[in-house]
């Protein structure tokens, strides 16, 4: 597959749905489920919403977004290396919101830090001294 159009849908209340348009003009439904920046480029991640042959349900599809702002393009990411790279980095992202997600839920009322000493009040083991 070579570029591609990205089309927000809503289909069945599912806004993380979109179609994706592909060289030959066939349409293919993924869900949404990340966009990330790595090495001053954005990455967006797919997975298949439908069966679509050569992929299996769980595939994780990975375009570079390419063109200008307001007709973006997403791009086949063709270094093996890289696509790696940017996998790597978007599952440790993942995790780490995944056990954000798993604090918050143990303790909804605790503050959790977000990294950014310098505007940070409270006392932690994790503050970084200016």
């Amino acid at each position: 597959m070579s570029e591609k159009e990205l089309r927000e849908v809503e289909q069945e209340g599912l806004s993380d749905v979109v179609e994706l348009i592909d060289d030959t003009g066939r349409t293919l439904k993924f869900y949404h489920i990340g966009t990330m920046d790595y090495k001053d480029e954005g990455y967006v991640f797919f997975q298949p919403a439908e069966k679509i042959e050569g992929t299996e349900e769980d595939d994780v599809i990975i375009f570079r977004i390419g063109g200008t702002e307001g007709d973006e393009v997403l791009l086949p990411v063709e270094d093996e290396a890289l696509l790696d790279e940017v996998y790597e980095e978007f599952c440790r992202v993942m995790d780490e919101e995944d056990a954000a997600d798993e604090a918050f839920a143990l303790e909804p009322d605790a503050e959790y830090c977000d990294g950014n000493c310098a505007e940070c009040e409270e006392e932690c083991e994790d503050r970084e001294e200016n």
